[in-house]
């Protein structure tokens, strides 16, 4: 039978080798997501000075990398979700070997203290994530604008209206996520859903916004 303290160990081994894994995962997506957003800020730039049917191109093709890049997040954002529960399943069984630690105590503690670290950790990696995705539904927001600059006085006031929505969805996205961001371990997972959720409704609001607009 493998002694407690032995036992301890193997498990913080386990704890590092699966930190450095997600770890490396971490920084493939993010590399992606880095790329992407690279290439559709230039994208976007050029917009501005191009001809009509070389705007038709590029916006052809920032539809392309706004796909990509809305995958990669959404990637990103499932594999920090799946290793925020792993932690928080560990962190209640380690909390439990706490309470009936004796001699395997310190290493106990070591782990429990290393598992909060990381959780806390993995918690602002999936905060960043969020981040980046209600910035880049700003960005979209504020292409529609102008997109529209050249439609009709008409068109515009309805334009500007649609805007104005989706701006109030912005921020009730934004302001979520700040809550998210202060909640603890016990109310996290609801309060994630609420944020998704609401950035969902955001991004939904912005293809309707884009179709009908390029209709108009």
């Amino acid at each position: 039978m493998i002694p407690k303290t032995q036992e301890l160990k193997d498990k913080v081994a386990d704890f590092a080798t699966a930190k450095k894994a997600f770890r490396e995962a971490m920084s493939k997506t993010q590399t992606q997501i880095d790329t992407a957003t690279s290439d559709i800020s230039k994208l976007r730039a050029d917009l501005r000075t191009e001809s009509t049917e070389a705007k038709s191109k590029a916006v052809t093709r920032l539809d392309e990398l706004s796909k990509n890049l809305d995958a990669a997040r959404k990637e990103q954002q499932v594999k920090i979700e799946a290793r925020l529960k792993e932690l928080h399943t560990e962190i209640e069984a380690v909390n439990v070997e706490l309470k009936h630690a004796t001699a395997a105590g310190k290493a106990a503690q070591a782990k429990a203290t290393m598992l909060r670290e990381e959780y806390e950790a993995t918690r602002s990696a999936l905060s960043a994530t969020l981040d980046g995705e209600l910035a880049e539904a700003k960005a979209r927001i504020e292409a529609i604008l102008e997109t529209a600059a050249d439609k009709k006085a008409s068109v515009k006031a309805a334009v500007e209206a649609k805007i104005a929505d989706l701006h109030k969805k912005h921020e009730a996205a934004q302001q979520k996520l700040q809550d998210l961001k202060k909640a603890n371990a016990a109310a996290y997972g609801e309060l994630h859903r609420g944020v998704q959720a609401a950035i969902n409704e955001v991004h939904t609001a912005v293809r309707n916004a884009r179709a009908e607009i390029a209709a108009s």
